[in-house]
């Protein structure tokens, strides 16, 4: 079995899985160790020598910490001009202070691998914005916090987006919801509040603030979207928005909010768009 030395935060990493292929470098030593020459047809060719396991050890005398873990494979890359052993699972381990600490640590980390997929499914994979789904949820919250007088929503549709998608494309659609929702997730934070994709170019910002201050805060947001353009061989793009707000006070509840927000754009819309109205 092949004994192999690492440092100490490589021991730990192979130990919790966060590392699955070990790499050593093509010198003279490794040769010796993992190249059998075979002849054929009068020619030296040479074959990579497998293990079925290795013994992996931090540090070099008895008492230091070791593991035996399993080799799958053992190749040679020729980018990185390096061997590359493709470890399995840990078969035994001694003198390692993280043998108590094993499973917490695992269980540690597939409680973060399952919160960074919550957060994916979550997400609209375009935007990269929070869904509709994740706002509902978020809603049910939101409209029991102590704070829920201040929450306010804003529905946020961009005007004559069906024109940009028929005149230059959907690529470029996809371009400009980009660019509109970087736009909003910016002033989100300026609003202490959070951006959906409600759907479509359609986008709502759950938000706590002040009637008072809300007004100021969102034009800014209206003259930042108009601020920059779109490249495009035609011509740039300019993007207006159309703001629906509505307040959780004014509501009999969180639905209601939205219907008034959503009611509420479409009469900016009416109005002539590139515009803000309120409930």
């Amino acid at each position: 079995m092949q004994r192999i030395s690492v440092s100490k935060e490589l021991f730990e990493d192979i130990l919790l899985k966060r590392v699955s292929i070990l790499t050593k470098e093509n010198n003279k030593y490794w040769k010796k160790v993992l190249l059998e020459p075979k002849i054929i047809d009068d020619n030296i060719e040479y074959s990579i020598k497998q293990f079925d396991a290795l013994t992996i050890t931090n540090g070099l005398g008895k008492e230091d910490p070791s593991l035996v873990i399993e080799c799958k494979q053992i190749k040679y890359s020729s980018s990185k001009d390096c061997f590359e052993f493709f470890l399995g699972k840990v078969i035994e381990q001694k003198n390692t202070n993280l043998e108590e600490n094993y499973k917490d640590n695992l269980i540690e980390q597939l409680l973060k691998e399952k919160e960074i997929l919550e957060d994916k499914m979550n997400r609209d994979h375009l935007t990269k914005t929070y869904n509709r789904r994740k706002m509902e949820d978020d809603l049910e919250i939101f409209s029991r916090q102590s704070n829920s007088s201040f929450l306010s929503a804003i529905f946020i549709d961009a005007d004559r987006f069906k024109g940009i998608n028929d005149i230059f494309g959907h690529e470029v659609g996809d371009k400009a919801l980009i660019y509109l929702a970087q736009k909003l997730k910016k002033h989100a934070q300026i609003l202490n509040g959070e951006v959906y994709r409600y759907g479509g170019e359609e986008f709502i910002i759950l938000c706590f603030i002040p009637k008072k201050h809300i007004i100021q805060k969102l034009n800014d947001l209206k003259e930042d979207i108009k601020s920059e353009k779109i490249y495009h061989s035609l011509r740039d793009i300019s993007i207006t928005v159309s703001m629906g707000v509505s307040f959780f006070s004014d509501a009999k509840n969180a639905k209601e909010m939205i219907q008034k927000a959503d009611f509420t754009v479409y009469r900016a819309k009416n109005k002539g768009r590139d515009r803000i109205e309120f409930t």
